[in-house]
């Protein structure tokens, strides 16, 4: 009886080892790409959050350095956030919003910096990224001061005050907006 030869003949014993070889760095682009990706995305997240709590303590007309030191704690886990801030003046009309503008170098811990610069956002060889968020909200500064009798309404029962009496012509109550900030829950 004659022997079958095995499927793999002689000449195709090193196959294996050459795809293995032309699929590895396709491979290991996608797993560094994934835990890179998924630290950025982390990043911008907290940035996010970041920005959008600074900017209500910018709308309610907190103070610059306030603004940014709350902002720079908001974003955990950074280091060397950068904040700007432009707050809102006492008496700030409709249409005028506290902004907060974050940025923060994002550092790659695999070799995609070098991939980076494909879509443009770094130089080639580059290991940074510069990550950028902005929070933006309305003014909330009261436009007047506030009258003693308001203050009392406001942090006890603010349903006691009707809807009349919030506007200006009527009382010199300010806006309901206070009434909730100044609320005791």
């Amino acid at each position: 009886m004659r022997r079958r030869r095995a499927a793999t003949d002689s000449h195709d014993r090193g196959s294996v080892a050459v795809e293995f070889a032309l699929l590895l760095p396709v491979l290991l682009l996608i797993i560094f790409g994934t835990i890179d990706f998924g630290r950025a995305i982390n990043a911008q997240i907290t940035l996010t959050q970041a920005a959008r709590e600074g900017a209500r303590l910018a709308s309610l007309g907190y103070t610059s350095s306030a603004v940014t030191t709350r902002t720079q704690s908001a974003a955990t886990g950074l280091s060397n956030v950068t904040v700007t801030v432009t707050t809102c003046a006492a008496g700030a009309g409709a249409g005028v919003d506290g902004v907060v503008s974050v940025s923060y170098p994002f550092t790659f811990i695999t070799p995609v910096g070098a991939f980076a610069s494909m879509f443009g956002t770094a130089t080639f060889g580059s290991s940074t990224l510069t990550i950028t968020a902005k929070g933006e909200m309305p003014c909330e500064t009261l436009s007047q001061a506030v009258p003693a009798r308001c203050v009392a309404a406001w942090r006890w029962n603010c349903s006691a005050v009707t809807s009349a009496g919030w506007s200006a012509s009527s009382s010199a109550c300010c806006s309901a907006p206070s009434c909730w900030a100044c609320r005791r829950w």
